[in-house]
């Protein structure tokens, strides 16, 4: 399951009950935080359920993990309000370490 993020907490009940009554392997993908640093619903639901977690490693700009992504306006800007969910416009989002995502929010997290 591709963009796991975007399932709901049911679906997520479903696909446990596919792995639990059915002996059928379920693997998701997807993110675990939206560009405001906020965990999206899928992923909590995901991160509660899930027998197993495996990340998968990318790398911020300065050589650490990045585990958080910002959202850049189409004239260059970070976005640090929004709608949690975009269609489209991947080319927007920038994979970054805690410190960089900071850095580039502003620390706008923390005080919203």
């Amino acid at each position: 399951m591709d963009e796991a993020q975007f399932l709901t907490e049911d679906q997520v009940w479903q696909l446990a009950r596919i792995v639990d009554d059915l002996s059928i392997p379920v693997m998701c993908y997807g993110l675990r935080v939206d560009f405001l640093g906020k965990l999206f619903p899928g992923s909590a639901a995901l991160l509660a359920l899930a027998d197993e977690m495996r990340e998968v490693r990318t790398i911020c700009h300065c050589g650490k993990k990045a585990t958080m992504v910002i959202r850049k306006n189409p004239d260059g800007t970070v976005q640090t309000s929004g709608n949690q969910v975009q269609i489209g416009g991947n080319e927007t989002y920038i994979s970054l370490c805690r410190r960089h995502f900071r850095e580039a929010t502003g620390d706008a997290t923390i005080t919203s």
